[in-house]
């Protein structure tokens, strides 16, 4: 997950070249070679770009280490609670937004109270000071206390938002628990940016794209929607051949036949 502001897209994956080698006719046999395997489809730029940022998002930057290159997302419906919402503006904002993540990803997402809630969503002046108050909200969460707090005091301590996830995802399970904290004192435009890019990161999309992108995964804060290319991340994500705990070169070949149907209409 992200806090913003701070900044974290890596160029196209390099495609392997085929080699197809011309068989001549075999004179003292009497037969000729078997045909060349047919062409490969040839690359496309935009959807290697894409394919490199569904990387990003969901893997990291770096390549992962095999103990973390699993894909995490939700297979239960999300029960979301609004806590110590600063305004019906910003309740009615997050509303909206839960309503467009749930036709986008084909999850059930309604509201809950913060006790029986799966995703919890804090609201405060001092994120930091939420976290620590709230804290009996989540704590059955927590297996390392000592690790948990070690994160929390390494952020930066004017980060506007962040968040943390849990889930079974590395053994082939899915999200079932995630906390967003959202700084409600630098204005509404920060604070609906934030709401946007963190519930739409705890869906499994957790990474940021570079600054210079144009995107709500950046954190140079030009976008507080959701933009054309976030919306088709997020339906890619939760495309059905798409599943928790697989590694990316199980995904590679899926994704790009998932983004392929995504962009013609069919899925």
């Amino acid at each position: 997950m992200s806090t913003r502001p701070r900044g974290p897209l890596p160029g196209a994956l390099p495609m392997a070249l085929l080699g197809a080698l011309l068989g001549a006719l075999l004179l003292l046999a009497g037969c000729t070679a078997p045909d060349a395997p047919p062409p490969a489809d040839p690359a496309d730029p935009a959807e290697a770009a894409q394919l490199a940022d569904f990387r990003r998002l969901a893997y990291g930057a770096a390549r992962p280490a095999s103990s973390r290159d699993h894909l995490a997302k939700w297979e239960q419906p999300l029960r979301v609670a609004l806590v110590d919402v600063a305004s019906e503006g910003d309740r009615e904002a997050a509303r909206l937004h839960l309503q467009d993540l749930a036709a986008l990803t084909g999850l059930a997402v309604g509201e809950a109270a913060p006790q029986t809630a799966n995703l919890l969503v804090f609201f405060a002046a001092d994120p930091f000071e939420a976290a620590r108050r709230h804290r009996g909200l989540y704590a059955h969460r927590i297996a390392d206390a000592r690790s948990f707090d070690s994160q929390l005091a390494g952020m930066a301590p004017d980060s506007t938002c962040f968040g943390f996830l849990w889930g079974g995802w590395p053994n082939g399970r899915g999200i079932d628990f995630g906390i967003v904290f959202l700084r409600t004192d630098r204005g509404e435009r920060t604070v609906k940016g934030c709401l946007v890019q963190q519930t739409t990161q705890v869906l499994g999309l957790m990474h940021d794209l570079d600054p210079e992108a144009d995107s709500i995964f950046s954190d140079s804060g030009r976008d507080v929607d959701l933009t054309e290319g976030d919306r088709l991340m997020v339906r890619l994500l939760y495309d059905a051949r798409l599943k928790p705990g697989m590694g990316w070169a199980e995904t590679e070949p899926l994704a790009r036949a998932a983004l392929r149907d995504l962009k013609r209409g069919r899925s």
